[in-house]
Parts: structure tokens; sequence; C-alpha cells
């Protein structure tokens, strides 16, 4: 018997082999050329997107708080208190660390968790030169009290277009917001100039200095920068056509910027401008609506409690609580250590109650163990809100 013979098996020629390789050399680089494509398009459309919308944020947060310029500005605290091409300062009452503040001053925010240097007016113990500013512009000159020594309300904000440290690219700008002596925080990045026209460009009421004009202009030129450089708003020589008073007359802030970095062939950048009115700089100071300022209360008493660990306060209700005009609203206390300067920030607010004749308070918040001196005070405040002169207590010594 015969057996058949197997048929040779034959695998790819070298030929083959290579050609093969080329091909799917040149289909694999076709395909990772077309991702990383892909890719950077991706992060370039991505990249763009979040500066847009951080462009965008910045535009809602300069006309929110822009607006609020001045807000429970004591008597002679400034307004503006710096404004040029790049940057503007200005106080406002925009936060309040205090709970029953929202109602008692007017602050447009209430942070029970806000740092005490966030809230109120800045010393002139912590006065800065106000950044971006040449000449530089010192702020404050003086201490700017509201009732008998408490600290104003309103803090000083600062926005400023500076070089933007986060990009290489010299032409890149970013937006810093800072609150009193408090490091700025970046708020928005990669911006670009509009061309030659300035990020911040002012319009004010120049009928003060030209009688022929009617409505707003943009302010001179020639005039910028313009700042507050005395301590009083309003008391001479800040009076007239005086250098320093027209900052006074800004009445809305122009805002430019282009969004997107705009690098690359063919790359673009939206433009963004926008107006700002500043209703609060017209008026010297705010409106009141409650008749006059009501009277304080005849006494408040302090007393320390051991088994309490706390002093207990008591004052009688004030002419106006439920009688005289009839508009107090509320009690405000404040607490002093013995030899210090002024009272600082509000204790406690306490609302009217109707038929109360008699108020307390228990503050457990003094310190043990140090024989420490205390001095308590008080206000009542109507619904302008008009505040009363304060009543003090005797000391009280917590052993």
């Amino acid at each position: 018997m015969t057996t058949p013979s197997l048929r040779r098996r034959r695998g790819f020629t070298l030929a083959e082999v290579m050609i093969a390789l080329v091909l799917f050399g040149v289909v694999s680089g076709a395909a990772v050329a077309f991702l990383l494509s892909q890719t950077q398009g991706y992060r370039a459309i991505a990249s763009q997107q979040t500066e847009v919308q951080s462009g965008r944020f910045t535009r809602d947060l300069l006309r929110m708080e822009l607006r609020t310029a001045g807000t429970n500005v004591t008597d002679v605290q400034p307004i503006l208190v710096a404004a040029n091409d790049s940057v503007i300062a200005f106080n406002t009452d925009l936060l309040t660390n205090d709970l029953d503040s929202s109602s008692f001053t007017g602050s447009v925010y209430v942070d029970t968790y806000a740092s005490s240097a966030d809230v109120g007016a800045l010393p002139v113990s912590s006065a800065i030169t106000i950044p971006g500013t040449s000449p530089g512009v010192t702020y404050p000159l003086q201490d700017y009290t509201a009732v008998e020594g408490t600290v104003g309300p309103a803090e000083l904000v600062i926005f400023r277009f500076v070089r933007d440290t986060t990009s290489t690219n010299a032409s890149d700008v970013m937006i810093t917001r800072q609150v009193n002596n408090r490091p700025p925080e970046i708020i928005a990045t990669g911006l670009r100039r509009a061309g030659t026209t300035p990020f911040l460009r002012y319009w004010y009421d120049p009928n003060r200095y030209f009688s022929t004009t009617v409505g707003l202009d943009t302010v001179p030129r020639a005039w910028l920068p313009l700042a507050k450089t005395v301590a009083a708003r309003g008391v001479a020589p800040d009076t007239g056509v005086a250098v320093t008073a027209r900052i006074d007359q800004v009445r809305a802030v122009e805002v430019n910027y282009r969004l997107g970095r705009g690098d690359g062939e063919g790359s673009q950048t939206e433009p963004v401008r926008y107006l700002v009115a500043m209703p609060n700089t017209a008026a010297p100071r705010q409106s009141r609506a409650c008749g006059r300022p009501p009277i304080a209360p005849a006494s408040i008493t302090a007393t320390w409690n051991a088994d309490s660990s706390a002093v207990f306060l008591s004052w009688p209700k004030a002419t106006d609580d439920g009688g005289g005009e009839s508009d107090a609203v509320r009690y405000v206390l404040w607490r002093q250590i013995v030899g210090a300067g002024s009272w600082g920030e509000s204790l406690a607010g306490i609302s009217t109650v109707a038929g109360s004749t008699t108020y307390s308070y228990r503050d457990g918040g003094v310190e043990e163990g140090l024989g420490r001196s205390y001095r308590y005070a008080l206000a009542v405040q109507d619904c302008t809100p008009n505040v009363s002169s304060l009543t003090t207590s005797a000391t009280v010594v917590v052993p």
C-alpha cells in the first residue's frame, strides 16, 4: 500500500512581512495623529470655554459689587478711594459676620464665619497703599466710626487688572479682588486688552464744572488717575471743584476686555464691554425715613454670675419702644475690655418685643481666670436704620 504524501507547508516571505509592517505603521501613525489632533482640539475648546465662563463670572461679579459702592459708609468716609485705567477701589458694606446685621446695618451679605478683617472699615493702624496706583494712594487717613467709636460697617474692596502670573504670555491679564488689607484673590485669568481701550473707563456728572454740558460724559483723560487723598469726604478742602472732589462725581464705570488668550493662528477672542451704574455716589448720605434718631435707654446693668460663668445684662425699654415715635426695632450691645481704644464689632442684637418693659442678655463669651475688667454699651436702632447714642455700664470684673 502506498502512503499519500503530505502537502508541504509554507509561511510568509520576508517581503510580505515587510509590506505588512509598513502598512501597519502607516495606519497606526495616522490613527495616533488623528487622536492627538482630536485631543488637542478638545483641550483648546475646553480651555477657551473655561476662560469664557471665568470672564462671564467676572462680569457678573463686577456688576453686582460695583453697584453697592457707598452702601452704609459713614458721613465722611470716601465712597470711591482710587480709580485709574486698571484699578478701582471703593467702600461698601458688602459683608458682615453678625447674623443680626442683615437687618441692623443693611449689609448686602451675611457670613457668620467671615473673619473680622473682612468686615468693617479698615483702621488707620492697618493703612495700605492701594495696589496699582501711581503715585501710591494711602488708605485710610483716619478711622471711620459709626456710633461713638464703633467701627464703621463699610469695608474697602479693590478690583485690579494685572499681568496674568499663571501664563507665560506677557499679553495675558487677570483680575484680582482684595478686601481691606487681606491678600488679593484671583477671580479671572486669560484675559486680553481690547485694543487700546482701557480696562476701566469712567463716566461722571460734569455739571459742576461745565454748565453747558447735559447728561453724563467720560472723565477727561487729564484728570486721571482719580483719588481721594484727604481724610474726610465733603469737608473742606474736599468741596466745590477741588481735585479730590472729582472722584465723587463718578456715576458709572465702563469695563472693557477680551475673553480667551487668543493664541495660535486663526484663534479668536470674545470682546466684553458693559457699563455699571453707581447710584450711591450721587448722594452724600443714605436717606433717613424713620424720623428722628431714637433715644437710648437710661441705663444698662452688668453683673457677673459665677454659677453661670457669664455676665448678665439688663436694661429698661427705650422711649421709642412701644411709645414715642414707636419705631425702635432692635437693641445693640457692645463689649469692651477696660482700656481698649474702641468698642469694635457689636456683640449682639436683640429685637424689640411688644409689651416688654425690660430686656436681658447673657454674655458667656468672657474669659475667666484672668481678672479682666469689662464694660458694656447699649444703643437702640430704628427702621432707617438710625442708631441712638451709647449708654454704658459700670465696670464689671470677671475673676
